[in-house]
């Protein structure tokens, strides 16, 4: 089977479809043993070398958004491996902690740290099914076509990141965001927890790039700045057309993703091991080939 690409961002995407900058056809929400999932829409090919690709938000927008820790991950997930989904592209906004990264920067993370305490972080509940190995965090051939993705469109873009993802829904304090860079964290966030667990869960491959909003609060009366920015031209580009440039973007960059993850599955590339997160498990306890049985298994192992 071919793989098949979701990308989970914002409520940016509500905005964009409603401009016409996506093409989508709503499947709705759908019903999982975990509630409702989020709305998906289904993005058709705009060429014949185009490769179809399904697109989330994470929550409705405006006034109807959810706090972090209230968005249905496991339903979210569910519901697209239940699609015949493969790979995972997550995006979404980031503070800057480090002095590296600027605003307008899109960053490919390649581990976090994990502070939160109000999320389902598992499918399995109750039972050790969940108990698996964390590394590599992020499936390594799918932020590889990330980062051709994001060079071939000359995006502001880093290889790595660490990301500390915080619970929300206030921002953090001085003294919190010191904490984490002590920590070696590089960006905060409250998002892609628990989606990067449950997506190994369910033996998906997950890439995610968080790009940066904002310069997190440490303080300090120096901001980050963009590498140049202090010999560079006279006239700088303000912050918020940076950021605006790179939402306008992550359509594109969807649409490029889904194809060259359609062509390395053509062509056979070298696959990574998210397919087999679970085999151990699936060895030691007989669960059944299909996963929708592991669910079922879950009172077995207890």
């Amino acid at each position: 089977m071919s793989a098949i690409l979701a990308c989970i961002g914002g409520e940016e995407i509500y905005h964009q479809i409603a401009a016409g900058r996506i093409l989508a056809e709503s499947l709705g929400r759908k019903s999982t043993p975990f509630g409702q999932s989020s709305e998906i829409f289904k993005i058709a090919p705009q060429t014949p070398e185009d490769a179809e690709f399904f697109l989330m938000p994470r929550c409705p927008g405006g006034a109807n958004k959810l706090k972090s820790f209230r968005t249905n991950a496991r339903a979210n997930l569910f519901a697209l491996k239940d699609l015949g989904v493969t790979c995972i592209f997550s995006w979404g906004a980031g503070g800057a902690i480090t002095h590296n990264f600027a605003v307008g920067d899109m960053v490919i993370l390649s581990d976090l740290i994990d502070q939160t305490y109000l999320r389902e972080q598992t499918f399995f509940t109750e039972s050790p099914l969940g108990f698996l190995r964390q590394f590599p965090v992020f499936c390594p051939p799918l932020r590889d076509l990330l980062s051709e993705t994001l060079g071939e469109m000359k995006l502001p873009f880093k290889t790595t990141g660490i990301a500390a993802v915080r619970e929300g829904p206030r921002l953090e304090t001085p003294a919190e965001v010191r904490m984490l860079a002590k920590m070696d964290a590089e960006i905060v966030t409250h998002l892609f927890v628990p989606e990067m667990f449950l997506a190994k869960e369910l033996q998906m491959c997950y890439a995610a790039v968080c790009y940066i909003m904002n310069y997190a609060e440490t303080g300090s009366r120096h901001h980050p700045f963009a590498a140049g920015g202090l010999f560079g031209g006279l006239r700088q580009r303000s912050d918020d057309d940076k950021l605006a440039d790179v939402i306008d973007n992550l359509p594109d960059v969807a649409i490029r993703l889904a194809k060259k993850i359609q062509d390395a599955t053509k062509n056979a590339k070298p696959n990574c091991e998210c397919s087999k997160t679970m085999l151990q498990h699936i060895q030691e306890y007989d669960l059944p080939e299909d996963w929708h049985g592991w669910f079922d298994e879950q009172a077995k192992t207890k």
